[in-house]
């Protein structure tokens, strides 16, 4: 039996009544073509089911139609909403999101960008184990395809997507002074990255305003895994002048701090009170459910992913872009003990 016959680009270019070039820019996603033409040549594809040769045409055209997201951790619930979001932009645009984690260490970064310029990858949003790494920020300012950064700030010769973590910070600091606290332990990840570093300033700032000193033992940062914010939260709660309230603002360290905090006879909400520097089902699920910090990672993702399309699609050079994301804070009732 006759199989049944493809529809070719040259029967797309005879519906939507445009020259074949047109729609091999279409299909090529070239910003010169008009939005009429191109909703012509996107409505005649759709009705033909006309469905292009991926394969032949990223040969033709040094295309692979792959992007690449570069994080630190895959098991890290918070960073699932951003993946999500920004795949799911990708794949309207017929790009195939290449997933791969950096596990915070330079070399491993080095590496995968050197693997990603062999695959022809055509572009890579990632985070930064080290901000001020030379030999990074090189390697970064010189790949051969775009790069939107997740949440760094030092290189502003790239885009880059953020959440202003020190507004944040400043927010769950404040609120927890405001009902009377005056040492308020913090557990924060490594100040060589932007959001920890900017939590940090937050925390300072929110002091600052009101007239109260910093008390640097009660900073204890490098948090990046739920045993350290465990040890580092006992160690908190075992001093003779513990805080009376703590700023969990390394993402998903919560677990660790509330069961340190449970092992050392305490109760959150009476006899201490604790605000999240990123919301999750336990801060919101929790007994009592624990006040945290909230942002858009969705949108983050998807602004990401909107930048790095617009660099692929028009390589022309242009200044470095920056969208930094309100972050705002939840009050539940686990920031409810008050200061003595």
């Amino acid at each position: 039996m006759a199989g049944i016959r493809k529809a070719t680009i040259r029967d797309v270019a005879a519906r939507a009544g445009v020259a074949l070039g047109t729609v091999s820019r279409v299909l090529n996603e070239h910003p010169s073509v008009t939005p009429q033409a191109r909703r012509s040549v996107q409505d005649a594809i759709a009705a033909l089911g006309y469905q292009r040769d991926a394969v032949a045409g990223s040969l033709r055209n040094a295309r692979t139609r792959m992007v690449a997201c570069a994080i630190r951790d895959f098991d890290i619930p918070a960073f699932a909403s951003y993946v999500k979001a920004a795949e799911e932009v990708f794949r309207r645009a017929g790009y195939t999101l290449l997933l791969a984690s950096t596990s915070n260490e330079k070399d491993v970064e080095l590496a995968l960008l050197r693997g990603f310029a062999q695959r022809r990858v055509e572009g890579v949003m990632m985070t930064m184990s080290d901000e001020a790494d030379a030999e990074l920020a090189a390697a970064i300012a010189g790949a051969p395809m775009p790069i939107v950064l997740i949440d760094r700030e030092l290189l502003q010769n790239v885009d880059r997507v953020m959440a202003d973590h020190q507004a944040g910070a400043g927010l769950a600091v404040g609120h927890l002074i405001s009902l009377g606290h005056a040492r308020i332990g913090m557990i924060v990840g490594d100040p060589a990255a932007y959001p920890s570093r900017s939590r940090i300033a937050g925390y300072r700032h929110a002091h600052a305003r009101r007239g109260i000193a910093v008390d640097e033992a009660l900073i204890r940062d490098h948090a990046l895994s739920n045993e350290i914010a465990f040890r580092e939260t006992c160690a908190l709660l075992a001093a003779a002048d513990r805080p009376t309230a703590l700023f969990v603002a390394a993402v998903d360290m919560l677990p660790g701090t509330l069961r340190a905090i449970r092992s050392s006879g305490l109760e959150v909400g009476r006899d201490i009170a604790i605000v999240a520097g990123s919301d999750s089902d336990l801060a919101e699920l929790g007994v009592p459910p624990v006040s945290a910090l909230s942002w858009d990672r969705a949108e983050m993702g998807r602004h990401a992913a909107e930048m790095l399309l617009e660099r692929i699609r028009d390589p022309q050079p242009r200044a470095p872009r920056c969208v930094r994301l309100p972050v705002s804070l939840i009050v539940r009732g686990a920031s409810a003990a008050t200061g003595g």
